[in-house]
């Protein structure tokens, strides 16, 4: 099961506010609207475009596309058929030389709404993949009624954004230098029977950022094993900055012979991280759980 979660900033449109087919380069705001409904898609490789370069340096496009994250399957489908319903209106564009700042009033479905998540079947990708597709074009006809009757649920937020000029064209500013390496690993010397694997292994987040881990653990034995896991942060006298969002592995979770099974968890760089925080270590310890469930 997935959380949608929707942090400031995170924004889309219908349309770019530039008319098609227009030769001019796009404008502040319209770089502003795409960067937007990039993050509401979990469209890493937009994202990562669209940062200045100063951003690119500090990040790959890999470590965005990890700390983005995203849902899988038909979960992912509906939230990219809810983008096409946000709508974005600019308020105020101020240009200063090659800077600016664009402040915009949105529009967007509110997908942790029980109209929504009861259609999305509370974004259980398990049981969203299981459909058939006539079960999914059904859901997304009853998304389109909402939105023609006026009755979807959504959210109003106003957001700004700063830019940058380069080459000609506008990108933007998200500060992405002034960020907290975090490394990812797992511990399995109480459970020897699991072959477990972290992704990403390293994370670097600015206060105030959310990003999701993937853990894979394999039973390598011919025993059926049940596990428990515990997260341990180091340094622990700055462990409560760094919060755990979601983590399915707060419950027992046993493994058949052979079986492999993920689980994604999710962690917030909490904002008022103090700057004597340098970096964060986070281990996944595995130990067996003889209670079973």
């Amino acid at each position: 099961m997935i959380a949608i979660r929707r942090a400031a900033f995170i924004t889309a449109a219908v349309v770019l506010l530039f008319p098609v087919g227009c030769a001019r380069s796009p404008a502040p705001e319209d770089i502003a609207v795409e960067y937007g409904r990039a993050i509401y898609r979990y469209d890493a490789a937009a994202i990562y475009r669209l940062a200045s370069t100063a951003d690119r340096r500090a990040k790959d496009e890999e470590t965005v596309r990890a700390q983005v994250g995203a849902p899988t399957g038909f979960a992912l489908d509906i939230i990219r058929h809810l983008a096409l319903f946000v709508e974005a209106k600019p308020v105020d564009t101020r240009l200063t030389g090659s800077r600016a700042t664009v402040s915009l009033k949105l529009t967007l479905p509110d997908a942790n709404a029980p109209a929504i998540r009861t259609l999305a079947h509370d974004w259980d990708e398990t049981a969203l993949d299981a459909l058939s597709d006539g079960e999914r074009a059904k859901i997304l006809r009853k998304l389109d009624k909402l939105h023609e009757r006026r009755t979807l649920p959504v959210v109003e937020e106003q957001e700004t954004f700063e830019l940058v000029k380069e080459g000609g064209d506008w990108r933007l500013i998200l500060d992405w230098g002034g960020t907290i390496p975090v490394q990812l690993s797992a511990s399995t010397a109480k459970t020897p029977a699991l072959d477990v694997t972290t992704t990403p292994t390293e994370i670097r987040a600015k206060p105030g950022e959310s990003f999701r881990v993937t853990v894979r653990a394999k039973n390598v034995s011919g025993q059926e094993i049940t596990t428990r896991v515990g997260h341990g942060i180091t340094p622990e006298a700055d462990a409560t900055f760094l919060a755990l969002l979601q983590c399915p592995l707060f419950l027992p979770a046993t493994f058949k012979p052979g079986e492999t099974k993920e689980f994604v968890s999710e962690y917030l760089l909490l904002k008022d991280t103090p700057g004597r925080v340098t970096a964060f270590r986070v281990t996944c310890e595995f130990a067996n759980d003889d209670r079973g469930f």
